[in-house]
């Protein structure tokens, strides 16, 4: 699917479902306290910063690292994203800005919390996958 389309309504679409779709995978797998299958739709050699700023490189690092807080700080925490924005770069790089939404019974964060996240996706052969993911806390 290219995402440079000649109807920018339709392609405004298909960018934002790209999007979501990627974004559905996170939340699935956080949900389910899974730090692999929320890895899994990073590119092997992905960033990710952190709500707390820390910055963790490689798909097995984020898996790594997703797993391990949500087996302690944020056991039985719930995500939720919504894509605010989203546009191609160019056919093969789309940049995206989600908001997420925490509800954690205990730890750090206990209670309901949003976030900010800016994220990049990279066509790998026919499907994208997430180069980069900066999460910010919005101030309440």
């Amino acid at each position: 699917m290219s995402v440079m389309n000649s109807d920018p309504q339709q392609a405004r679409s298909e960018v934002v479902a790209i999007v979501q779709e990627l974004l559905h995978r996170l939340e699935r797998a956080w949900n389910s306290a899974d730090g692999d299958a929320f890895g899994a739709p990073f590119a092997t050699d992905a960033e990710f910063v952190a709500i707390r700023g820390d910055l963790h490189s490689g798909r097995a690092a984020i898996g790594a690292g997703h797993q391990q807080i949500l087996d302690t700080i944020y056991a039985g925490s719930r995500l939720d994203y919504e894509v605010l924005r989203a546009r191609p770069l160019d056919d093969r790089v789309i940049l995206a800005h989600a908001r997420g939404t925490l509800e954690a019974p205990s730890g750090p964060l206990a209670g309901r919390h949003a976030s900010t996240a800016t994220v990049v996706l990279v066509r790998r052969d026919q499907d994208f996958e997430i180069a980069a993911f900066h999460n910010t806390l919005v101030a309440e």
